[in-house]
Parts: structure tokens; sequence; C-alpha cells
């Protein structure tokens, strides 16, 4: 796993975010990451619009309500450090996080670990990259 001081210049504000991939995921996997998060350590606002309502139990129900408006998974790795998914597709879970959030090795740590928990609870690889750019990996986590 990357130390703070080999990636700290990737986290270096720049106008643009750093997501987070988890490729070819299912419905089933998706399901499994919302009841996860629901039933997790990880402070989280879900919003519809620009209302706040309670996160729905699975993806089907979400992309019901992103008919009518968009919506957004707002969870927490720290205080200050706010991740973002958006249920783009059905196929990938996305999130992305401000590296305004990640200045600091305590901040990096953190974000580590929910990658980590990530991978591990759906078996599959995470990638962190620039935006829009996923070919350009950050850091890498396997189960």
């Amino acid at each position: 796993m990357k130390e703070w001081d080999e990636v700290k210049e990737e986290f270096e504000a720049d106008g643009s975010l750093r997501d987070i991939y988890v490729e070819e995921v299912n419905i089933s996997e998706w399901n499994s990451f919302i009841s996860a998060i629901l039933r997790s350590k990880y402070r989280i606002k879900f919003i519809h619009g620009d209302r706040e309502i309670s996160l729905p139990e699975d993806f089907g129900s979400i992309k019901k309500l992103q008919l009518e408006e968009p919506t957004t998974l707002h969870i927490w790795v720290t205080d200050k450090t706010q991740l973002n998914c958006h249920f783009f597709i059905e196929s990938e879970i996305e999130l992305d996080v401000s590296p305004y959030d990640i200045q600091d090795s305590a901040s990096y740590s953190s974000l580590v670990s929910f990658l980590k928990w990530l991978a591990a609870l759906l078996g599959k690889q995470v990638k962190l990259t620039h935006e829009g750019m996923q070919n350009q990996v950050i850091l890498s986590v396997t189960n």
C-alpha cells in the first residue's frame, strides 16, 4: 500500500476531483454496497433533488427516483472527508472525493480504510484515479 508521502502530490488541489471506481458490478453487488453502507460506521446523507431522504435499500429504487430528480449519497469517512456516490450506471460503482479533503496522512489513511472496506465487501479491485481518467490510477486496492 502506498504511503502518504508517496501520493500526497496526487492530492494537490487542481480544480478536479479524484474518482473511486469499482468496475464490472451487477445489481446484486450494488445492493450489497447499499445494504452494507446503511449498517456501517460511516455517517451518510442521501439527497434526492434538494431534499434529504432515507437511503433506499436497493439500486432499482434509487434509479426510479432518478427519473424525477438526481440523487447523491454523501459518505463521511472522517468528519471532514466526504465521498459522493451518484449512482450513474449499473455496471460501475463510482464515487468522488475532493483533494481538499485529503491533505494529511490521517485523512489519507481513512480514505484507504474505506477503499479496503469496499474491496473486501465486494471482492473486487477498487481504484482511486484522477477525475475522468480511469487509466491514471493513483492507488489500487484488492481484497
